[in-house]
């Protein structure tokens, strides 16, 4: 492996976790969506499990980043534990998974902001429609767009920006949540710990908490986040695994207060709900300071908050797209890797992704409803399947970070919380079923299952090698340069000729 180009200290890195996670800006905008199934106990006690079954995932991560330090993240610690024999056809999809996780995760960030903004200009032009779809579809591609030419560009000015947005969050949660307890009125404790409300359609009550738990799958998503900076910080064996589990629990006592605080200032929830913005927090924060300007701010720092998380998560995105494709496991794997002598980043691992979170937003057009379905349906339990299976037989010995006993039921955790968040996003979130709340992710899956195959059948299965371990990732690089030469006959060389792969396919260290 190329020695670190340390783009990341730890505190950006940090940072970056934060707002890829980012359980205030998420909670703020998703809280409401949930509050028809199970209302805000379903939400909070809900939030409190998903937060112990998520630290489970995060210290199997922390158990493979002490061993492994490559910028494939969750699917590269779960190729490495897999047994010789059953490499290559195990991991392909796995690593197809991921990437396709944080597809998602980008798209829902993108959607976030755009909705900020049309919700923004209302506050401040209350004539303006904001359920105009075709409107939002443009934000949502303009904000995807600035991504894009923001990890082109600007990839050097990207740790301070989510060191900005990491600020701007703390000051806005701690300064709004006082706000809140001191100006806005006080709810009946039952409503947040007790009553259960169901407005889905479905009859059943304990299934509509079922589905209310998607509210907090949602805020809980893009785990493995730092994992992928690993070739872009410093002594990353060491502070990986502290950055993930600082990023989490603080999130979770970020989450906790704040769910506790909104819980307590939603007096009237229809009228919340029926806002002219379009975003119940908004008239939450307008109706409980009397103040327009207040609302306003909070929406400014909704956007600065998403805004720079929507930024971490196309850096993210791209880098577990260049590491997959470094293994021969993507599409035009020639392409993804090049990286541009004059801008030094890999223009198509960064572009690419892009224009599949634009495809995917596609769907915005139809419903909003489908659209937050799919962006919830991302699970990482690789690693944790993989090790239960396998029990750790191939994991290095690290005395620092091995559970012992607690190590098969920390996977137990890891894998039936990933199953149930599956489960739950697949089921449509209101009876009866209309084109409207239609659940799309079966859909979404299934055509990105069919691009996965081909992939396979034009690409993959000449060029796919995965490393067996961290020092094999260059064996892996050699792998697929071997066979574009040896296939260089067919279109996906381009104007390589071996001379010039050999200068341009790196580790992305090095490329950055």
């Amino acid at each position: 492996m190329a020695k670190n180009s340390q783009l990341f200290g730890l505190w950006s890195a940090i940072s970056l976790g934060w707002l890829t996670l980012n359980v205030f800006g998420g909670t703020s905008f998703i809280m409401f969506v949930g509050l028809n199934a199970g209302g805000v106990p379903a939400l909070l006690y809900g939030f409190i499990g998903s937060s112990a079954a998520v630290v489970c995932i995060i210290l199997t991560f922390a158990q493979c980043a002490a061993r492994f330090s490559t910028a494939g993240g969750a699917y590269h610690y779960a190729t490495f534990l897999i047994p010789e024999k059953h490499r290559r056809q195990i991991a392909y999809p796995l690593g197809w998974l991921n990437y396709l996780g944080w597809i998602f995760t980008h798209a829902g960030c993108c959607a976030i902001v755009a909705t900020s903004i049309m919700g923004l200009i209302n506050l401040c032009r209350p004539e303006f429609d904001v359920t105009s779809r075709w409107k939002l579809f443009l934000i949502y591609l303009a904000i995807d767009a600035v991504c894009w030419l923001c990890n082109l560009w600007g990839v050097k000015g990207i740790p301070k920006l989510e060191l900005l947005g990491c600020y701007a969050t703390v000051l806005g949660f701690v300064g709004y949540t006082i706000t809140l307890l001191v100006k806005a009125p006080k709810a009946d404790p039952r409503f947040v710990f007790v009553d259960v409300n169901n407005n889905t359609g479905y009859s059943s009550n304990s299934f509509a908490i079922l589905l209310g738990l998607f509210t907090s799958f949602s805020t809980l998503m893009g785990l493995d986040g730092p994992a992928h900076l690993a070739e872009e910080i410093p002594e990353p064996k060491k502070s990986l695994p502290r950055v993930m589990l600082m990023v989490i629990i603080s999130q979770f006592v970020v989450g906790l207060i704040w769910i506790i605080v909104l819980g307590f200032s939603i007096t009237d929830l229809s009228a919340i709900t029926n806002t002219a913005t379009g975003i119940p927090i908004l008239e939450l924060i307008r109706t409980a300071t009397g103040s327009n300007a207040a609302a306003i701010v909070f929406c400014l720092l909704l956007i600065v908050n998403n805004g720079t998380s929507a930024l971490g998560s196309g850096l993210t995105m791209s880098r577990q797209g260049y590491a997959f494709a470094r293994d021969g496991g993507l599409f035009w794997n020639a392409k993804l890797i090049y990286h541009s002598p004059g801008l030094g980043v890999p223009i198509w691992s960064i572009t690419l992704p892009s224009l599949l979170v634009a495809l995917v937003g596609l769907i915005y057009l139809f419903s909003n409803a489908a659209f937050n379905a799919i962006i919830g349906s991302q699970a990482t339990c690789f690693p944790s399947l993989v090790l239960l299976v396998t029990r750790g037989k191939l994991l290095p010995e690290n005395d620092r970070w091995d559970f012992g006993i607690w190590n098969i039921p920390i996977y137990l955790v890891s894998i039936g919380y990933s199953i149930l968040v599956v489960i739950v996003s697949f089921i449509p979130q209101s009876h009866p079923v209309t084109a409207v709340n239609m659940n799309y992710t079966v859909i979404v899956m299934s055509g990105f299952a069919i691009v996965m195959s081909l992939a396979w059948v034009f690409e993959g299965r000449k060029l796919y090698s995965p490393p067996r371990n961290e020092e094999d990732i260059l064996v892996a690089e050699h792998g697929v340069l071997h066979a574009l030469v040896v296939h260089e006959d067919e279109e996906n060389m381009h104007e390589f000729s071996k001379s010039q792969a050999k200068s341009h396919i790196t580790p992305l260290s090095e490329a950055l």
